[in-house]
């Protein structure tokens, strides 16, 4: 016969309450006391079911994550299945579930408002992609468990965490500062939504500031097809840049096959430098110098956030996370 809390309980010596924040990771619970009676529990084969788990939390054992999910996502946000994948793994040691919840910027606020109002779950993580004004004065109003994936482009008093990308920028230009390259071409998105791109070049400015240099920058490319042609426009000139820095590796592509239809070559006649290491740098010939962020990490950051704030509601975080590595490689 299965063991019960109760034989749990009388095992251990405590009462059935502190077995039950032991088992769920409760801060009023000492770490000692935690781990002993989680060796009791393994040594009787203890196996709490989820719903005896949320019970004893006296919550319902599952966090949502809200973010705009329309179709091709997967390619136009890369970084969206391992931020999605390091906070479920988290959640899944710590015995809870993540559910995904679809919503937009338009839908957001009413949608996230009767999610809390119907405690359909303990915290909600929400990708900042769908992060307005009206959606942060509702999370406001109420004293509910969030955190928003990327920091805001307003101020704000919501719990935030994200990747440093002006640090990346720095990274970037360093790297080609130190090789030696000056004629550098940037080629980032649409300044009005790609917030990214923009701390990326605040980065990269710093740098080449500090230096008296300055770097070309070419906005509004969002498209693979938009960056071959304005590659094609680059080759046209009689003094090419050293370098292209592309803001993702859908431009790095565009690049290099317009590089390529020009007979020219990779990174004799013009190298090509990435950010971000997925999907296609490592897939590429040659193969993309890239500065690189583990999203599975801030993943689970997030996840290791939210639980915390569950326990303790006034916890607050506006901060990075996670450093930029480079990964240098045959483009540069």
């Amino acid at each position: 016969m299965a063991s019960t809390i109760y034989d749990l309980a009388e095992a251990a010596g405590v009462s059935i309450s502190t077995v039950s924040k032991a088992l769920s990771d409760s801060y009023s619970i000492s770490e000692k006391t935690k781990k002993r009676i989680r060796e009791i529990a393994d040594s009787m084969g203890y196996q709490p079911n989820a719903r005896a788990r949320s019970f004893a939390r006296q919550k319902n054992g599952i966090i949502l994550f809200a973010a705009d999910l329309s179709k091709g996502v997967g390619f136009e946000n890369p970084h969206m299945f391992e931020i999605v994948t390091g906070v479920d793994r988290y959640l899944d040691e710590k015995g809870y579930s993540l559910v995904l919840k679809h919503v937009t910027k338009e839908t957001a606020p009413e949608a996230v408002k009767e999610l809390m109002l119907g405690e359909e779950a303990d915290g909600i993580i929400i990708h900042a992609g769908v992060l307005t004004k009206q959606l942060a004065f509702v999370l406001g109003k109420e004293a509910y468990p969030h955190l928003i994936i990327g920091k805001p482009d307003f101020a704000n008093t919501l719990s935030w965490i994200d990747v440093s990308h002006e640090a990346a920028g720095q990274i970037a230009a360093n790297y080609l500062l130190d090789k030696g390259y000056r004629r550098i071409v940037f080629l980032m998105g649409d300044s009005r939504e790609d917030q990214i791109s923009l701390r990326r070049l605040d980065g990269i400015n710093i740098v080449f500031e500090e230096e008296e240099l300055s770097i070309e920058t070419i906005r509004e490319i969002k498209s693979f097809n938009d960056s071959r042609k304005i590659t094609e426009e680059i080759l046209k000139r009689e003094l090419l840049p050293e370098v292209i820095l592309c803001t993702n590796n859908y431009l790095a592509m565009g690049c290099i096959q317009s590089i390529r239809a020009e007979k020219l070559d990779v990174p004799e006649d013009i190298a090509i430098m990435t950010f971000d290491n997925y999907p296609f740098s490592m897939l590429t010939e040659p193969t993309l110098t890239a500065i690189e962020v583990d999203m599975y990490d801030m993943g689970n950051e997030a996840a290791r956030f939210i639980l915390q704030r569950i326990k303790k509601p006034n916890l607050q975080t506006q901060s990075f996370c996670t450093t930029p590595i480079l990964i240098e490689r045959q483009s540069t």
